[in-house]
């Protein structure tokens, strides 16, 4: 089902400092995820539904999705969280090109906690069914594996006239059950999540993808080169008296 982006509730003024923006924006992320702020977090798959079937609860398939988008150890030094729509060709670019190198130097090392949360665009078409087919997987305990197949293949579904369907294709190729997927799908179970997760990045003052908050105090907007992100995350790091990954 295609369905775009509630209208925000409210627009907060952009006119505060960097610093202050951030944590501005920080606070309002974290009231979104609840699974940080209920149970500190969850390891990465902690609490899926068993044997890759979909729950029809739409509170459980929510529960579940949120504690799957976060990923990395719940303990580490820095968290960074990431504000995107997966047909965004800008998230795509640091998909590609950025996300890989923070993944293994930072998040597989326990440096950094890693949260996803969703922005969809109103003006891209298939940016809502395409979250709903990652918060739909990640109650199945696949969120990250189709958070990869959506950028990878981003080309492929972006321009299907049915992205359902190759959604679904995706889940199976993935170990989620195929049934269950798509009735999660046609029956918006995920839409609370999406909602919460759109009206918190609204009322942060979020206005495009990808934007990032690190350390809950440091925000910047765009696909930035790994360059940039090493440095921000090095900084932080240095900071608390971390050797940075070399």
């Amino acid at each position: 089902m295609t369905r775009h982006a509630p209208a925000p509730s409210r627009q907060l003024a952009a006119d505060a400092g960097p610093t202050s923006a951030a944590r501005r924006l920080s606070e309002a992320l974290l009231v979104a995820v609840t699974a940080l702020l209920a149970t500190a977090g969850c390891a990465e798959g902690q609490g899926q539904s068993a044997g890759g079937v979909v729950p029809q609860n739409p509170d459980t398939v929510a529960r579940l999705a949120d504690q799957a988008r976060v990923k990395g150890d719940t303990t580490a030094p820095i968290r960074v969280m990431e504000v995107s729509d997966f047909q965004c060709p800008y998230c795509r670019q640091y998909f590609e090109q950025t996300y890989p190198t923070i993944d293994s130097l930072y998040i597989e090392r326990g440096l950094v906690e890693y949260v996803w949360l969703a922005f969809p665009n109103p003006n891209h078409q298939k940016a809502w069914p395409a979250i709903e087919a990652a918060f739909c997987a990640g109650a199945a305990g696949s969120f990250w594996p189709m958070h990869d197949r959506l950028f990878a293949r981003q080309g492929e579904w972006s321009n299907a006239e049915d992205p359902v369907s190759a959604f679904v294709g995706y889940a199976g190729s993935l170990g989620i059950d195929e049934e269950s997927f798509r009735s999660c799908m046609v029956q918006d179970r995920a839409a609370s999540l999406i909602i919460r997760d759109y009206d918190a990045v609204t009322r942060g003052g979020v206005k495009g993808t990808p934007f990032f908050v690190i350390a809950d105090s440091l925000s910047f907007q765009g696909a930035q080169p790994v360059s940039k992100f090493r440095s921000v995350l090095d900084d932080v790091l240095r900071a608390k008296g971390i050797e940075p990954p070399q």
